[in-house]
């Protein structure tokens, strides 16, 4: 079975490192190693600056997803049919027309059977 181009580009690739990694003296790769370390606690020291910078990065991103949310979630009121519209129109500020539209409301309210509905 052949075998793509790219795949022996990779295994040469890999071959090539396996001999570099095999020719380095100890010694090196304990400067290696050591400059690596060095490397790393000097970024573990500057990383309080790097935590704060994503904390400020981090309360920005939820403060804008919060005013965009808030800005799309505000809903129209639905709109009403003209037929409902006219209905509404009318001059019905006197709270009282709501109550005397059904007595029968308050009897029943006073009976025994609306206690059983509790």
């Amino acid at each position: 079975m052949p075998t793509p181009p790219h795949d022996d580009f990779d295994q040469s690739l890999r071959q090539l490192q396996q001999h570099a990694e095999g020719a380095l003296s100890p010694v090196t790769l304990s400067r290696l190693r050591q400059a690596r370390q060095h490397a790393t606690s000097a970024d573990a020291a500057a990383s309080p600056w790097r935590r704060r910078g994503w904390w400020l990065a981090t309360a920005c991103s939820a403060v804008l997803a919060v005013t965009v949310a808030a800005r799309f979630n505000n809903t129209a009121p639905p709109v009403l049919p003209a037929s409902t519209a006219a209905v509404t129109s009318d001059d019905t500020s006197d709270d009282t027309l709501l109550f005397d539209e059904s007595p029968e409301l308050y009897l029943w309210l006073g009976s025994d059977g609306a206690l059983a509905m509790e």
